[in-house]
């Protein structure tokens, strides 16, 4: 056995030297996005405008929403009901729309994680479908899309509580009715109309527009970058 113990010694320090290389060396960083103290904007479970996404905030909603599905590198569409509704009462989100999804007919993809909820209501929410679309940039919330049945009525009256009065229009047809609340240029958007049957369904969308221009910019200035490489690899090779 003694004979043995200089050979283990070895085989720890060596396993040690690993662990500190891959620490010290790896391009990915083990610290978590720390949260905001105070949450800015409309929020959804405690996610605002400036609160940041992480595997621990994933691993909170799923406590809450049930299992997941995530996606990388989506396309993003604001559009509620229909182009036309979108265009009239929210001229400013549909512009927008158009600069998520430009040159028309082509899919245009952003780095952005995508989470979706379809079993929130085995949770015990009146949540049916919940989709929320964070930046790989910055962490920040772009976009949430969340349904909800009947039991959404005391979530609107606690939404209204919370914000305030808001703005609102009734549809011309399906029964409609909207309320939206503006925070600067970020949007909070609820809508219940009638399904076939007649029940009450809602839909409340966060339109972070702050954090979607910066996505935009960002990309942006990372196209101009690509294009000025390319442009520079083509000159120095004549």
């Amino acid at each position: 056995m003694d004979k043995r113990k200089p050979l283990m010694h070895l085989v720890i320090w060596f396993v040690a030297i690993l662990v500190y290389l891959n620490l010290g060396c790896s391009n990915e960083s083990p610290k978590v996005p720390t949260q905001p103290e105070v949450v800015k904007g409309f929020a959804f479970f405690d996610l605002g405008a400036n609160s940041h996404y992480s595997s621990a905030v994933r691993r909170k909603l799923g406590k809450k929403l049930g299992s997941d599905a995530i996606s990388r590198q989506n396309v993003i569409d604001l559009t509620i009901y229909s182009s036309a509704f979108f265009k009239k009462h929210f001229p400013e989100l549909f512009k927008l729309n158009r600069q998520l999804n430009l040159p028309e007919g082509e899919r245009i993809e952003h780095n952005t994680t995508k989470l979706m909820y379809r079993y929130a209501r085995l949770k015990e929410t009146p949540f049916k479908d919940v989709t929320l679309y964070f930046s790989n940039d910055t962490g920040n919330p772009l976009f949430f899309k969340i349904s909800a049945g009947p039991d959404a009525a005391a979530i609107v009256e606690a939404i209204k509580k919370k914000y305030g009065a808001p703005q609102e229009f009734q549809w011309k047809d399906k029964d409609g009715h909207t309320l939206f609340w503006k925070d600067h240029k970020d949007f909070f958007v609820v809508s219940s109309t009638k399904d076939r049957l007649g029940n009450p369904e809602y839909l409340f969308c966060i339109y972070h527009v702050n954090n979607l221009e910066g996505m935009l910019a960002t990309e942006k200035a990372r196209n101009l970058t690509g294009q000025e490489k390319i442009r520079e690899a083509g000159e120095s090779a004549f």
